[in-house]
């Protein structure tokens, strides 16, 4: 979209945080692909984050909420509207009942060893993932032993300059799904953790992240798994097996070797290579298996 002088420059005079223009978003993913966004904000606090979006929302401003880009592939033309990063939303707080608030910009494995530190157990099975915690809460992020929503007491957002609170009760969680208002902005998230003894906690993260290690490829950059298993109780990187598809390459794009339900960047990839390998697979196991995959990722922009 076309951005008038006189908006940039209201946009700069109202945020307190960082504004840019044109930002590149192969900065801001874990794959190292995007194109740039029409406007980059960095809030500094909630009353900056409500500001702005009112502004952008005043000027029909698309928004979309940036994590770390763990799990999100940019189209190569970018994206038009405003990308919000909540780094700057950081704190962990601990109240007498051990119900710990955590703010959406939190690292999941900053949390996880903060987790550690305290004594409270609940967010193992998040080891080895990456992302923020707001990110990890919108997709309901985890494993077949357990996800973030199990622990989830309540949950904050912006809307349209307004703050919401749910208690976990009035929450939808679901496989890699939290259903909220469209335009939710989650910027705070209460957990309840439980207290348990320090050594068996990092006993079994350090299992964990083992097990990940061995069978994930940490070398290239990549989005984590790109599809959701099945309803039916099969794996997503077993009926990609399946087909042969390990070491398939689409320009810069290749399906690891390691693990066939990751796509990595080998370098020079483009989000368009990514997603030719991404419609391969859909039609080679719908072919083989007759089951329609689902990504498991956001893909944005033009």
């Amino acid at each position: 979209m076309t951005l008038s002088l006189d908006l940039k420059n209201e946009l700069q005079s109202i945020a307190k945080g960082r504004i840019s223009f044109d930002e590149p978003m192969r900065d801001h993913t874990t794959i190292k692909i995007g194109g740039p966004a029409d406007i980059w904000f960095e809030p500094l606090d909630l009353e900056d984050l409500k500001i702005v979006t009112a502004c952008a929302d005043r000027n029909d401003i698309p928004k979309h909420i940036f994590g770390n880009g763990s799990n999100t592939l940019v189209r190569d033309k970018g994206i038009r509207g405003m990308a919000i990063t909540l780094s700057k939303f950081d704190w962990i707080n601990k109240n007498e009942e051990n119900i710990v608030c955590v703010g959406a910009g939190v690292h999941l494995q900053r949390l996880l060893g903060w987790s550690v530190e305290n004594s409270l157990s609940g967010l193992e099975e998040l080891a080895g993932i990456p992302g923020t915690v707001g990110g990890a809460v919108i997709m309901n992020a985890g494993t077949k032993d357990g996800s973030i929503g199990d622990v989830v007491k309540n949950l904050k957002w912006a809307s349209k300059g307004r703050v919401y609170s749910a208690e976990k009760g009035d929450l939808e969680f679901s496989y890699r799904k939290l259903k909220l208002p469209r335009g939710a902005i989650v910027f705070e998230i209460s957990l309840g953790l439980k207290p348990s003894d320090k050594q068996e906690i990092e006993s079994k993260i350090e299992k964990i992240r083992h097990r990940r290690k061995e069978v994930q490829p940490l070398l290239w950059p990549s989005l984590g798994s790109v599809f959701k298993n099945p309803a039916s109780g099969s794996k997503a990187w077993g009926l990609i097996d399946d087909c042969n598809l390990r070491g398939v390459r689409v320009g810069g794009a290749r399906i690891s070797n390691e693990h066939a339900n990751w796509i990595v960047n080998e370098g020079n990839a483009t989000a368009k290579d990514v997603e030719v390998l991404i419609k391969m697979v859909k039609e080679r196991v719908k072919e083989k298996s007759d089951v329609i995959l689902e990504p498991e990722i956001v893909i944005i922009g033009e």
